[in-house]
């Protein structure tokens, strides 16, 4: 497959995603800076690719990144500070792969999307 057609499918599947995991929240669940962590659903969506070269955790759990993948991460419970149910939307040429998780994600060694803030590695 060409890399034109690979990123062309890589793109899309990221649309169709995000789509996907928004149509299941209400429009106000949507993370965005300023916003108080609300307690309903929040969708997270990391601004860069990951690579295989990426370590993805959920809390002492690695999830396994094998190539080019957009992240996006689903708090389902916001207001908790504690273990609770989370969802990783892991979108790659290969499709898409739904992780179940009961953390905030950590990306080589750093948090990401704390305290319902968007945040770089």
């Amino acid at each position: 497959m060409s890399r034109i057609v690979s990123g062309i499918l890589l793109g899309l599947g990221t649309f169709v995603a995000f789509v996907i995991a928004a149509s299941l929240l209400a429009p106000e669940a949507l993370a965005g800076p300023g916003d108080a962590p609300p307690s309903k659903p929040q969708v997270f969506v990391y601004p860069e690719k990951l690579t295989s070269q990426d370590r993805l955790f959920d809390g002492p759990t690695e999830i396994e990144i094998t190539g080019e993948t957009t992240l996006v991460w689903v708090d389902l419970m916001p207001e908790a500070r504690f273990g609770h149910p989370t969802e990783y939307l892991l979108v790659s040429a290969r499709g898409t792969r739904i992780v179940k998780g009961d953390w905030w994600p950590t990306l080589n060694g750093k948090d990401l999307f704390r305290n319902g803030k968007r945040s770089r590695s």
